[in-house]
């Protein structure tokens, strides 16, 4: 062999030896890197959380643009920290395949922590990403239903009782959200679906039972009362209803017997006894139905349906003075909401919701 020929086969094998030495010092390292990641899902699986974050952590200190890796450990501390899962989430970007997950994860643990304020911000970026989603857009409806803004709830549980009919939870909120709107006529359609999705759903029935007296269909509202008291006979709420549904079919006896069951149950409920005093009233005893009334004055005396009975019962019982003096608190409490101009404040007090 040539010198020149020796010199090019040197060259030759010393970038071999070279590219091997790379070669291998990459494979292990892919190697290390892979033993170190399964190693932490191995701590994890076993339920050593420490040793497990450890690991993840070391891992996302050598490669923080792994972000499929740094969802999996966001994932692993939600359940013990969900401080530092949040901190985690947050930092995967919104241009990555990860990033409607980690929103989604972020959106669980605000709205399980009850952090309204990143619970929304969340689930309106997951609205954009889907649009479509059945469970976005009914803990969207959860969320404004629980801050009182119903308006904004109502179209969001409309949404979610569309893309997802076979939930009879949803069609419940829809009847709620709609009690709050002052429509419990329109609360019949999906109470109805709720029942026939889950035949003993009893929130639904007990709403029902509301929605029908207010609708005017007195004899299905006994009937679903009287399935409700047939399952839970001490449910005050839906005694009273019955009563009042007796009392408008003009079955004033069998109205007082179940007003003063539930009141036997509940002596200061201040519902039931308005619909005793009324009871009383159409039974000609005013001067008992202000003896009934009188004792709560000072606790109920922000409320219009109280004071009203209270007047009538003053004025039949001869309290002519007395009676003006409480329809004109009831003229500054309509000027005072008329002033705030709060909707909210306007919900009828019988109302189950």
């Amino acid at each position: 062999m040539t010198p020149s020929l020796k010199k090019c086969s040197f060259w030759i094998c010393a970038a071999l030896i070279a590219f091997f030495a790379v070669g291998g010092a990459f494979i292990g390292f892919r190697s290390s890197r892979s033993n170190q990641l399964e190693q932490a899902r191995e701590d994890a699986a076993r339920g050593a959380w420490y040793k497990a974050s450890k690991q993840y952590r070391s891992f996302l200190d050598e490669f923080p643009e792994d972000h499929g890796v740094r969802l999996e450990f966001g994932e692993l501390l939600q359940p013990m920290n969900s401080e530092a899962a949040l901190k985690e989430l947050f930092k995967i970007p919104p241009s990555t395949p990860e990033y409607p997950e980690a929103i989604r994860h972020i959106a669980y643990i605000a709205v399980v922590g009850q952090q309204d304020d990143l619970a929304e911000n969340a689930l309106r970026k997951l609205d954009q990403i889907c649009p479509d989603d059945a469970g976005v857009a009914l803990s969207l409806a959860e969320l404004c239903y629980r801050s009182k803004r119903y308006a904004e709830s109502l179209p969001r549980v409309e949404q979610a009782a569309r893309l997802q009919p076979d939930r009879a939870q949803t069609w419940l909120l829809l009847a709620e959200v709609l009690d709050h709107l002052k429509r419990p006529g329109d609360m019949l359609q999906p109470l109805r679906k709720a029942i026939q999705l889950d035949s003993d759903l009893y929130p639904a029935h007990a709403n029902l039972a509301y929605a029908l007296r207010f609708s005017g269909l007195l004899e299905e509202a006994e009937a679903e009362a009287g399935w409700c008291l047939a399952r839970q006979p001490e449910d005050i709420l839906v005694r009273r209803w019955l009563a009042m549904i007796l009392r408008d079919r003009g079955q004033y006896d069998d109205a007082m017997k179940e007003i003063r069951l539930a009141i036997a149950r509940s002596p200061t409920d201040v519902d039931c006894r308005i619909v005793e005093a009324e009871l009383l009233l159409f039974r000609g005893d005013a001067e008992e139905a202000y003896n009934v009334l009188m004792p709560l004055y000072r606790v109920h005396s922000n409320r219009r349906d109280f004071l009203s009975c209270l007047a009538s019962a003053a004025a039949t019982s001869g309290r002519r003075e007395e009676s003006r003096r409480y329809r004109q608190e009831i003229a500054h409490i309509i000027e005072k909401l008329a002033a705030q101009k709060d909707p909210s404040l306007l919900v009828p007090e019988d109302s189950p919701n």
